[in-house]
């Protein structure tokens, strides 16, 4: 083993390119993720999909994307972490692809789940990569870029620059080019990821029992994991609904919709880098995680008697809390903890699994309530679980290590 200045050397600086590597999966990965929402009108048209039907495409991917979570983490720690984000990716984009050639809502809704299986074991594990080449080092802000602001800028693109791709190619083609890219990216992963020298488990091998236990029981992943779970399902409800909304409740046109969505996504981008620096800075996770997830419930509460032009604030706030809080609730296993490395894409995984329940539940439950009882109550249904839900949050510790000194030196290979 060596140690380098964390301020010079390859080695250092190779942590940057990797993150590189990642930024680009995670846009591919939502931008597979939302870009169905783009395509919502030509499908119901097509395939005579509900708007019931529709919410439940929605849940159905998030309910592929929880499923795999954990078994996603126990496969890097068998398989490695660089096989594993391949896996995840192709996986991935095979299913997306294949969504642009279903014939009914039936295999659309399998092809849905298929590609939210791929996410699943994908960001579980590239979450564990963020934190390898960045453990105690700028760690929250690392994870608010690749987690966060690229997040945001896959949904963006989702959500908004695919109706312009699905006038020019038609709903399934746009699926399927997106889906493709998602394959490309997979084979420079391969090709030029690798994990950090030194840092032993990353390769694959023999699974650790202890460390696999621990990833799976310890009450801090559990306690934000729980506290997530409604705010997570309202925030995809209100990113691919509220544009829904707006168009059909509110007069806006379908342009004026789709920016609505596009802002909502775009304003992760400044929260997340936001987040994960104030995060790094603070070192309390209980209230940078939950403070904002409450006030995000209570602006949704608000969507139904909010005028019109506050819609266009309402629709930036929910996006820029939910990713400011975002960074610091994924560096729990890391960072708060403490989890060992190669058990960190498990650890993720249990709380992206719990948080999965309500990504598809809230949106089921959305779908159910407004045909019958109308958007109002649907919304102030989403912002009651959404709050309920951030209140166990605060029953987690707030405190981290200590933050790292300036001098403080990165141990390479």
């Amino acid at each position: 083993m060596s140690t380098i200045d964390r301020r010079d050397g390859d080695v250092y600086q190779a942590r940057w390119r990797m993150l590189a590597l990642l930024v680009l999966g995670y846009v591919s990965l939502t931008l597979n993720w939302f870009n169905i929402a783009s395509a919502f009108t030509p499908i119901s048209e097509d395939l005579g999909v509900s708007f019931e039907q529709l919410a439940m495409l929605i849940a159905l991917f998030v309910l592929g994307y929880g499923v795999a979570h954990v078994p996603g983490g126990i496969i890097a720690a068998r398989l490695g972490m660089k096989r594993t984000l391949v896996l995840g990716m192709v996986l991935q984009g095979a299913g997306a692809a294949l969504s642009g050639v279903a014939v009914g809502f039936l295999d659309l809704a399998l092809y849905r789940v298929i590609a939210g299986v791929g996410a699943s074991i994908f960001i579980a594990v590239a979450v564990a990569a963020v934190s390898v080449w960045f453990r105690d080092h700028e760690i929250n802000l690392a994870l608010g870029i690749a987690c966060g602001a690229a997040f945001s800028t896959g949904v963006a693109l989702g959500l908004y620059a695919c109706i312009y791709v699905t006038d020019l190619a038609g709903w399934r083609g746009m699926l399927a080019i997106c889906g493709i890219v998602n394959i490309v990216l997979a084979v420079a992963v391969a090709v030029w990821f690798h994990t950090p020298r030194g840092v032993s488990g990353l390769h694959g091998g023999r699974i650790s029992r202890a460390g696999l236990i621990r990833a799976l029981v310890d009450k801090q992943l559990w306690i934000y994991g729980i506290a997530m779970l409604g705010v997570y399902g309202a925030y995809f409800t209100a990113s691919q609904l509220f544009s829904e909304y707006a168009v059909a409740q509110r007069g806006f046109t379908p342009g004026q919709g789709g920016m609505l969505g596009a802002i909502l996504a775009l304003a992760g981008i400044p929260g997340s880098l936001v987040g994960g620096k104030v995060a790094d800075l603070v070192r309390n996770y209980r209230s940078v995680i939950v403070v904002p997830l409450l006030l995000m419930g209570a602006l949704i509460a608000a969507i139904p008697v909010a005028p019109d032009a506050l819609l266009w604030f309402i629709s930036f706030a929910i996006g820029f809390l939910f990713v400011f809080s975002y960074p610091a609730w994924l560096g729990v296993p890391a960072d708060l903890s403490k989890i060992d490395p190669e058990q960190v894409g498990t650890a993720v995984g249990v709380m992206l699994t719990l948080a999965a329940v309500g990504g598809f539940v809230v949106p089921v439950v959305f779908g159910h309530i407004v045909p019958d009882h109308g958007f109002a109550a649907g919304w102030i249904a989403v912002a009651a679980i959404s709050v309920l839900t951030a209140l166990v949050g605060l029953l987690g510790r707030k405190r981290a290590a200590e933050p790292v000194d300036e001098d403080r030196k990165l141990t390479v290979g």
